[in-house]
Formats: C-alpha cells, sequence, structure tokens
C-alpha cells in the first residue's frame, strides 16, 4: 500500500496513476496529522510526501519518518512533477527497497545457517563423543543417540536452504 501525503488538489489524480501504475493500493492523507494517523493504523510499502507540505513544517519529515515502519520515502512536488513522473519515482523507490529487503534475507539467511550449522557441529561431536565413553545405563546412550540422530536431521535441512 502507498500513502501519498499532500494538500494538492491533484493527490487524488496522483493517486490513481499510482494505484494503476504500480498495482500497490493508495491512500491520501492531505495533512501531517491524517498522515500519522493512517501510519499508526496501517503498514505501507511507500509513502509519497509532498515537499510543499513540508515546507510549511520542517519538523514534519522527521515525524512522519520516525513512523513510517519499512515504508519508503518518495519525495515529490505535485505543484512541479507530472503524475507520470511522481509514478515512475514511486516505481523506482519500490523496486529499490524489494532487492534491499532481498540482500537483507539472504544476509539473515548466512547468518542463521552458520550460527546453526556451529550449534549442530557442537551438538554431533558431543554426542558422540559420550556415546563412545558412555559407562551409563542404556538409557543413556538412547538419549544421546536421540540427540545425535536430531542434529543429523537438522543439518540435513540445513544443506536444503
Amino acid at each position: 500500500m502507498i500513502l501519498l501525503i499532500s494538500a494538492s488538489a491533484r493527490a487524488r489524480e496522483c493517486a490513481a496513476a499510482l494505484e494503476a501504475g504500480t498495482g500497490h493500493k493508495t491512500q491520501v492523507a492531505t495533512s501531517v496529522p491524517q498522515a500519522l494517523a493512517r501510519l499508526r493504523a496501517d503498514e505501507y510499502d511507500a509513502l509519497a510526501i509532498d515537499q510543499v507540505l513540508l515546507e510549511a513544517d520542517f519538523r514534519a519529515l522527521d515525524t512522519l519518518l520516525n513512523h513510517s515502519g519499512v515504508a519508503t520515502p518518495v519525495h515529490v512536488n505535485l505543484g512541479l512533477h507530472s503524475c507520470e513522473r511522481i509514478l515512475r519515482e514511486t516505481q523506482a523507490a519500490l523496486r529499490r527497497a524489494e532487492k534491499e529487503k532481498g540482500v537483507a534475507m539472504r544476509a539473515a539467511e548466512r547468518v542463521l545457517r552458520n550460527e546453526l550449522r556451529n550449534e549442530i557441529t557442537g551438538i554431533l561431536l558431543t554426542s558422540q563423543i559420550a556415546m563412545r565413553r558412555v559407562t551409563d545405563p542404556v538409557e543413556v546412550t538412547a538419549k544421546l543417540e536421540l540427540v545425535h540422530d536430531m542434529a543429523e536431521k537438522m543439518r540435513a535441512r540445513l544443506r536444503v536452504l
């Protein structure tokens, strides 16, 4: 979803162009307080913020960005730019945000895989050593074999990632 923040008479026209061009439902907020209320109520993929609205209140941008969540900000000027240009800039920002999300997800996957790999290796080594040196009852050996089998299954699943 996209939130277009503008008091311009062209805001609804540009919102319709954004919705048609991006496939993202687009809402219009005509003031900073209205935008903040919408940001509290919903998650947005992008915020198209009219610079004219920000010139009236220089603190508004910080306030909006602090409440924007993961939405990508796009600075527009409905007084100067066509709806087509605003659409192109918003599409570019959405593509950039998707690429960044992909990079972040792959990095998180690598970190998780490495952390799990180290833990699984530790479990496997510990259980193998314990099974070789065990002088306790058969029940302890069975439990260690179970831990070992679980670690092997986790290792196999990680190989799929």
